[in-house]
């Protein structure tokens, strides 16, 4: 049978304070006992030294031992509780009061006596029962002198053995009830009482349980279910681990929706790619078949079949290239090497990359500032990649006899921004916010090689973002298009 944490508690619980309470009974009927044994022997101190001073049978040389022992069954049916015997000085039993086959002893150790004769030890002091093999009494004693000579001891047993038998009887009986009593009444009373205290500490885990069951039940779904308001900034455990499911759970189900939102682009961008992987291989299948069934062609004719089934090639080329670097992207399997470098240096590089194709259609490529020694930390590949392919973006949207800018502005002592600006055919307004996504293709696009669903962008800003960096922009169409981003400055 499985039992709940509720259950285990309880049990738990009762099991101890049962431990306990036995623990302390029997800690409270040794300390009883020694109470007892305390106060009897302190209440019969005397005893022994007032029976050896008054009695003449001790106060003679010589003892007869019958008469000894004669007196002492007297003196023990007259105080049932005492035991009588008279000791040497070397602790030989020489006389006493109980039937001979009771007696187990010949002889008791004589410390215990000088240390209660001499008062050399707290009480209670024990010494040796001579009904019994090994064990232990309280007693009275008193030395017996004949004028000085020592005779022996007077030694008294407190508490004889038929007191001991009848106290049992009587104590075990009425203790036991008494306990029983006393722990029935406390067990319930606990029992109600942990049930309450218990109910009210486990009432939020159990909440909490069943919401988890709930939130399986409903496939992880947050919109098949409602959540529990666990309150907040609170030092309650349970609470706090409320408010932690709760975040999970929020967390979970935007990790669902992003993946699915994921999974529909993914779908569609595979859609766009197999579109635009199509087209160029099938112009290039339609070139190369009509080279290959008609001989009649002239040598012109042929060469520019060739030049455009190449043309295709090459768009086909550049968009494969662009997939699997996206691709790799995505991923997350990039490193990043950080290092300081000239950023005014590194602008120069790549416009230089672009100045056969921008002399090709008159246009100009600037650097502002001309002159500078700006140093940034970042990694130099991947910013290099960046500004290539939004210069190569700038070159393909801007008109024979235009300009390019590459500028470097300082934004405060810590931040630099890189932007590239051109005065070409511009974006529209409603376009600005979709021409990061690789899926969507601006109504500027040009017909050439990069014809790719705008996948140049959306490496820009995934290398960006790998950077800790964003891309902005800002067009006007028929004026031109500005890119620019932030680095920090070494």
């Amino acid at each position: 049978m499985k039992l709940s944490l509720y259950q285990r508690l309880s049990i738990s619980l009762l099991a101890l304070f049962a431990v306990i309470a036995l623990g302390f009974y029997l800690w409270s009927d040794t300390l009883k006992t020694q109470l007892r044994f305390e106060a009897q022997q302190r209440l019969h101190l005397s005893l022994a030294a007032n029976l050896a001073r008054d009695n003449p049978l001790l106060q003679q040389g010589e003892y007869d031992f019958k008469a000894l022992q004669n007196l002492f069954h007297t003196l023990m049916v007259l105080g049932p509780a005492f035991e009588f015997y008279f000791v040497a000085p070397d602790g030989a039993i020489l006389a006493h009061s109980a039937d001979e086959s009771r007696i187990h002893r010949q002889s008791i150790d004589i410390r215990p006596i000088n240390l209660l004769t001499q008062n050399q030890a707290a009480l209670p002091i024990f010494g040796d029962d001579p009904r019994h093999t090994n064990r232990k009494k309280i007693f009275s004693a008193a030395p017996v002198f004949n004028g000085v000579t020592l005779q022996g001891y007077l030694y008294v047993i407190v508490a004889g053995e038929r007191y001991e038998t009848i106290l049992d009887r009587t104590n075990t009986s009425k203790e036991m009830q008494v306990y029983l009593a006393f722990s029935g009444i406390a067990l319930i009373m606990l029992l109600v009482l942990m049930l309450g205290l218990f109910r009210f500490f486990t009432h939020p885990i159990r909440r909490l349980a069943d919401e988890m069951k709930r939130f399986r039940s409903s496939g992880f779904e947050q919109n098949q279910m409602q959540l529990y308001p666990w309150p907040q900034h609170d030092h309650n455990e349970v609470n706090q681990l409320g408010n932690l499911f709760n975040q999970m759970v929020a967390k979970i189900n935007r990790q669902f929706d992003q993946l699915n939102h994921n999974e529909k682009n993914r779908r569609e961008l595979l859609t766009h790619i197999s579109h635009d992987l199509r087209t160029p291989l099938a112009n290039m299948q339609g070139y190369l078949e009509t080279l290959s069934l008609n001989h009649a062609l002239s040598e012109a004719q042929k060469q520019e079949f060739l030049q455009i089934a190449l043309t295709n090639a090459k768009q086909l080329n550049c968009l494969i290239e662009q997939l699997f670097e996206l691709a790799h992207l995505e991923a997350g399997q990039v490193s990043v090497n950080l290092e300081h470098f000239n950023l005014t240096e590194l602008l120069y590089d790549v416009s230089d990359k672009f100045k056969l194709s921008a002399s090709n259609k008159n246009i100009l490529i600037n650097v502002r500032p001309e002159f500078g020694h700006f140093m940034v930390h970042s990694d130099i590949g991947k910013i290099e990649r960046v500004i290539t392919n939004l210069l190569d973006n700038a070159l393909r949207h801007t008109p024979a006899n235009g300009e390019i800018e590459l500028s470097i502005i300082e934004v405060d002592e810590y931040t630099l921004q890189v932007a590239i600006r051109d005065n070409g055919t511009g974006i529209r307004k409603e376009e600005l916010s979709y021409i990061f996504d690789a899926r969507y293709r601006a109504s500027n696009a040009s017909e050439d090689c990069k014809k790719h669903n705008g996948l140049g962008l959306t490496i820009c800003k995934r290398l960006l973002e790998i950077l800790n960096n964003d891309i902005n922009v800002t067009s006007e169409l028929g004026q031109g298009t500005r890119f620019f981003f932030n680095l920090r400055r070494n």
